[in-house]
């Protein structure tokens, strides 16, 4: 009997967690809808945030006090994003705010950057290309071999898939004459071959120092970047920016974001508010006059407008997010419910989400109903209790579940 009983609640344990993870989902889907927010680029002849909304087959292009434009207006007043259209067209201005403005200059200054907070979270195959950053050749090339980087550097070949003692040892050596300290916490850089140059990668190390390390020449390049001095240094992406102005983004563990400039491993933050990076989205559309910065958080979109000299805020402004029917449905009808994945990540991730007070109106609803229509006596207490925790998913599994006779 006790083995029955015991077997009994373990699978409407079981069953209960299972409809916590299925229900839910079933619901997002049916009552979910993404959030869309307007394009927006900050206009570097009129000074403002210009929008391009589109809904059905209207689009509608407007500036921030709601003037509209049609579609050779707004060009005019986004050169910096239309340069493309206005130099076909011959109405491509020659300067801008008294500047001179070519189509090189244009292309060099400008560049797109996203960060997505799975970026943190994703894991880690731990192997990494050492390019040769001075190449004989304008073209990079791919080496024979791989390194991976945590207790010391190896450098493994990958025919053989033997590590090249040589030239580990002369790695490791010069990373720990200049301080490195093992083991590596985590190593950035483009592993790609399709980039403009190669700079290597910034590693931070077990004392969260963040150094640059490169081969040059066949030789290894190691420098402290000594910003672990002002900032406690969180995540780094590198951007190979055409111009080589800055070496990529550091975020330190505030969520404030900074450009780490080149070659002085300057300091130069971002005039926006802190971020969570663990959450939120950042998008950088860059010119040689401004950046306009976006930072989507679940309450809505917030762009900021930089100047591209210092990175000081001229301008913002903020879209609310729209409350979908699932946040207002879940609040009521799940009081715990579980996911698989985190938010704007694909990988696998099991969280357990703990909703608010709301849902133990419907919780006790559902425990009465239970407790006055369940024929037997001895499992109407137990058996409401369990709903009036769990709601849905535990009514559900003592419905599947069979009563023991």
């Amino acid at each position: 009997m006790m083995n029955k009983s015991f077997y009994r609640i373990i699978i409407i344990l079981i069953v209960t967690l299972v409809a916590m993870w299925v229900v839910p989902a079933i619901v997002k889907k049916a009552t979910s809808t993404p959030q869309r927010y307007p394009f927006v680029y900050y206009s570097s002849i009129i000074e403002e945030f210009c929008y391009r909304e589109v809904e059905g087959k209207k689009t509608t292009l407007r500036d921030a006090t709601g003037k509209q434009y049609s579609a050779a207006e707004f060009d005019s007043i986004l050169p910096m994003m239309y340069y493309r259209q206005l130099s076909s067209e011959g109405k491509m201005p020659d300067s801008i705010r008294g500047e001179e403005v070519t189509m090189p200059l244009i292309r060099q200054k400008s560049f797109t950057f996203r960060y997505n907070s799975n970026e943190t979270s994703a894991p880690n195959l731990g192997l990494y290309v050492m390019y040769e950053s001075l190449p004989k050749r304008l073209n990079l090339e791919t080496p024979d071999d791989v390194f991976r980087m945590k207790e010391r550097i190896e450098f493994i070949d990958v025919t053989s898939n033997k590590v090249n003692r040589e030239k580990s040892d002369l790695f490791a050596q010069e990373l720990e004459k200049k301080g490195y300290v093992f083991p590596a916490q985590w190593s950035q850089g483009i592993l790609t071959i399709r980039k403009p140059y190669d700079e290597g990668y910034f590693t931070l190390d077990a004392d969260g120092k963040l150094f640059h390390m490169k081969m040059v020449n066949n030789r290894p390049f190691i420098r402290n970047t000594k910003v672990s001095d002002s900032i406690d240094v969180a995540y780094f992406t590198m951007q190979a920016v055409t111009d080589k102005r800055f070496y990529g983004f550091l975020f330190d563990t505030e969520g404030s974001i900074y450009i780490l400039e080149a070659p002085s491993y300057n300091l130069l933050k971002l005039d926006i508010p802190a971020i969570d990076i663990r959450n939120d989205e950042v998008m950088i559309m860059a010119n040689m006059f401004f950046w306009t910065v976006n930072v989507i958080k679940p309450d809505g979109r917030y762009s900021y407008a930089l100047q591209n000299d210092n990175l000081r805020r001229v301008d913002d402004s903020f879209i609310a997010a729209n409350r979908d029917n699932w946040a207002k449905v879940s609040q009521w009808l799940f009081p715990a419910s579980i996911t698989l994945q985190e938010r704007n990540t694909k990988y696998i991730r099991p969280q357990l989400h703990i909703a608010s007070w709301q849902t133990f109106i419907l919780n006790t609803i559902l425990a009465l109903l239970y407790l006055f229509l369940m024929k037997r006596r001895r499992e109407r207490v137990p058996g409401s209790l369990w709903v009036l925790l769990t709601g849905i998913p535990g009514l559900i599994a003592l419905l599947i579940v069979p009563q023991k006779e």
